[in-house]
This record gives C-alpha cells, structure tokens and sequence, in this order.
C-alpha cells in the first residue's frame, strides 16, 4: 500500500539526501545544507500554503490572504472560514410561507402583589395561619420538598405559597429552576411575561430555597436531578411535587376527643406518612417500598435508594410514559407503592388574583378570573380588614379545577403558553414553538416505551409483560393498520 507523506516528511528526506550525496563526494556540507534546508522549508511552507487555499476555496470558505503564506500563523485565528457556505454557491433563496401569527394574550399579573411593595412586607406576615405553622423545632426527618419550575412564575408561586399555608417548612421547600436560562433569573434580567421568569427575590423573601439544574432537563431527567440532588445532600428521603396544584390542610376536621385542638396540617399528616414507612423498614418488615402517592404523584414520597436500585428514570423517555416505565419496573422489583390521603391537594390550571389570601392576608381575598359568566359580577372591593376564610379558599380552589378540565384532558396543560413575552431578553424562545417541540419529544418518548416494551400504553402489567422482556418483544400492534407507537387509545 502506498504511504501519502505529508510535505515536510519529504523535505527531511530531500535534506537528508543532498547532504548524503555530498559527503560521498567529499564536499564542504555545513553551509550548502543549511541553505539548502532554508530553501527547501521555504518551498514547502508555499506549497502547504497554495494547498490549503485550493481546498478552502474549493469548499467555499474564504482565506484571509495576510496569514495564507504566513510561517507564524497564530492558534485558532488561522483562517476566516464562513462555516455555512458549504455548498453551492448558485443555490436560489426559496420563497418563505409563514404560519399565521399566534392570538395574543392577555399581560400576566403579579399575582402577590405585596411581595413587590418597597419596603417589603415584614417576615412574620408571610407565614402559615396559626393553626398550621410547622413546629419551632424541625422535626428530626428530614423533609426537603422539591418542586419543579420551567414555565409559568404565577402559577409556581402560587403552588409555594399554597403549601407555606398547609403547614410547609419554608426552609424545606426547593425550587428546582429548570429553565435552561443559565442564571438571566437570578441576575433579574428577565421580565413577567417572559414564559422563564422566576423571581429568587421574592423565593427569598418567603424563605424558600432556589437551586438550578446546570441546563433545561427533560421531565425524566428532572426526576434523576432529584435523586443526585438527595445523593448530595444525603436525603434518604425525598417529596417532589408538581407546580400547578393548590393544597389545602383539612382545617373543618375536628377531632371528638380534642374537639378544641386544631387538626393535623398537611405537613404534619406527611410527616407521620414518613415515620411510619420508615419505622416499619427499620422494624424489619420484609415489605420494601418505592414511591408513596397523595393524589396520584401530585405530591410524591421517594425512597431514593429504591428508585437508584431499578436505574432510575429511562431518558430515552422524556415526558408522558417515563412515570409508567419507572412505576412498572419498580411494582416488577417487588416494591410497593402506595396512596393516602394528607390533605386536599387541587390540579389546577389558573391564578388568584392575590396569593396573600392563601396565608390569610388582612385585605386579600379569594378570588381569580377564570373568563366565566360567573366572574363577571364578582365584586373586586375589598374591606382592608377582610380575611379569607378556608371554605372560600377550598370553594375557589375547586372552581378552578373544574375550569382546568372543563374542555377536556387535552387542554389541562394551557397553562404552561399563557406568557408569550420576552422578546429581546436573554435565551428567547418562542413559547409556542417551544411548545410545539415539547409535544413531538412527547411523542417520540411514547414510541420508546412501545419499542421497548412491544406494547402501546401504561397497561404493560396487565398482559403479562415482565422487567426481562425489555427491547426483546415484537410490536402487539400492527404500525401500517393501527398507528405509529405513541398512537392508540392506551396511553
């Protein structure tokens, strides 16, 4: 095979040659071949030169002429290469159809309008209605709550606040910062109407922690975040919970044998959750346990080792189906994972107009404005004495579940496009192509878990799939006569 030298290779064995040649002949070599290599160098470097510029030139790219033939080029700035001209250079620019532009959408409001006053409210306003403040002295478990935040600041503050209110430690509460902003948040250089925003200001001032994933993670790899987060802060146990929900403590329970005695908060109701999960492990009880559900994973206790032992969360499976992928193979492992009841815990897809009501706020009332006939009447006067009360809370709060669902399943995720803002700021996205992107990786994720496991849809154990039989079954759907694999009536 012949070998391809490269022009210096063969300027060393020219010099070498000449200088061979002239000892044979007995002949003075030092002077002859230190011009000769001088004159060789030289040619070379031209001849590397005029090589280079034919390739470039070739390729598209320009040559910035002052460095061709230059011996000293200087690191990374060797040439001024136009990357995106590949190609040729006759190619015709193609008409361009744009899709229709995108309906507006009403300015967000500040949705805790006493957050933002100067000077800020004191501390002791922003805390739990007596009832259901968290003891003075953390409770020996260790209870970090995690919530997830991409899109929509109202709708996560309100979240926060809601679970301050059911008795949350503030200090135990974590916003995850998921918006692949790197830190524009944190330095304030985004604006309300900007999908991304997030105020640490205000997280601070309620005394909430804010952490920040390194880049924007996919719901899977959000839920791995959690697990090296907990591996990091040694948190054998964790609570995650979605942001568009509202929560409540069961504050009308009364009990018959301490009738005069507030009831359990929520907070407190999970704590005991905890204690007796983990005070049956530590008993040795031979039942292992995973996940522990209040409304389904709306509010979610881990056992972290549980969860690392099966692999953690599958992100080859971004979105929708990674929690059936992770559910199953954990149920295939033996563990359980069960489901209480600690509080009232809403899905919900709008905002109050004022978050203060939630902590009972003199002045702050109960209300939100969710485009129905009912609201228009509403009287927006408020008695600066006034303070809501739980039934008022628990009653919006149910309206607006129902409003959240009142088109259907499909449309419970209109939340996540209401700020269509930011234009100009750091990292700008599109919200309604980000949107659009987010609803094909949905897809593409469901047409993994079918591959992986031969069948479309979260029913896998109940038609006798088991953990083994990953990316080892053939399609149980024909894909020309019933859809592709994130199609079908099962997910």
């Amino acid at each position: 095979m012949r070998r391809h030298l490269s022009t210096q290779a063969r300027h060393r064995r020219l010099v070498l040659a000449v200088a061979a040649l002239l000892l044979f002949l007995r002949l003075p070599t030092c002077s002859l071949v230190t011009a000769l290599s001088r004159s060789v160098t030289q040619w070379a470097d031209e001849h590397d030169a005029f090589l280079a510029q034919s390739v470039f030139r070739r390729r598209g790219w320009r040559v910035r002429a002052s460095q061709a033939s230059s011996s000293q080029q200087e690191p990374l700035d060797i040439w001024e290469a136009d990357l995106f001209a590949w190609g040729s250079r006759d190619a015709v620019p193609k008409q361009k159809f744009y899709k229709p532009a995108s309906g507006k959408s009403r300015p967000v409001p500040d949705p805790f309008p006493l957050l933002s006053r100067n000077p800020p409210p004191r501390g002791a306003v922003l805390r739990a209605p007596r009832g259901n403040r968290p003891p003075k002295r953390h409770v020996k478990e260790k209870t970090v709550l995690f919530v997830g935040f991409t899109r929509n600041w109202p709708q996560l503050l309100q979240c926060v606040v809601s679970y301050i209110a059911a008795g949350w430690p503030a200090e135990d509460i974590w916003v995850v910062e998921n918006t692949g902003v790197m830190d524009a948040n944190r330095r304030g250089r985004l604006s309300l109407q900007n999908p991304f925003y997030l105020n640490h200001t205000q997280l601070g001032m309620l005394g909430v922690n804010v952490i920040m994933t390194p880049t924007l993670l996919t719901f899977s790899q959000l839920q791995n975040f959690y697990l090296h987060t907990a591996l990091s802060t040694h948190h054998p146990y964790f609570f995650w919970t979605h942001q568009d929900l509202l929560v409540f403590t069961f504050e009308n329970d009364t009990s018959p044998i301490h009738p005069h005695q507030p009831p359990p908060s929520l907070y407190a109701n999970a704590v005991a959750t905890l204690r007796h999960l983990t005070a049956r492990s530590a008993s040795g009880n031979t039942t292992k346990w995973a996940h522990h559900f209040f409304a389904y994973d709306h509010l979610t206790l881990v056992n972290r080792d549980a969860v690392l032992s099966v692999g953690g969360w599958d992100t080859h499976i971004p979105f929708y189906a990674s929690d059936c992928d992770t559910y199953v193979r954990l149920m295939w492992a033996g563990f359980a994972q069960g489901e209480s009841e600690i509080g009232i815990i809403f899905d919900v897809g709008s905002v109050m107009t004022d978050l203060g009501a939630l902590l009972r706020i003199r002045g702050a009332k109960a209300r939100v404005d969710l485009g129905l006939d009912d609201d228009d009447g509403e009287d927006n006067k408020v008695d600066k004495g006034y303070v809501e009360t739980w039934t008022g809370l628990v009653e919006t709060a149910a309206r607006m579940e129902e409003a959240k669902y009142a088109h259907g399943n499909a449309w419970r995720n209109t939340w996540q496009v209401k700020q269509r803002g930011g234009q100009g700021e750091p990292f700008y996205r599109d919200a309604d192509g980000f949107e659009k992107g987010v609803k094909m990786w949905i897809d593409a994720g469901r047409s993994v878990f079918a591959e992986k496991w031969g069948h479309r849809g979260c029913d896998v154990a109940n038609v006798g799939i088991k953990g083994e039989d990953a990316w080892r079954l053939e399609r149980d759907w024909d894909e020309e006569t019933e859809g592709l694999g994130f199609q079908g009536s099962s997910w």
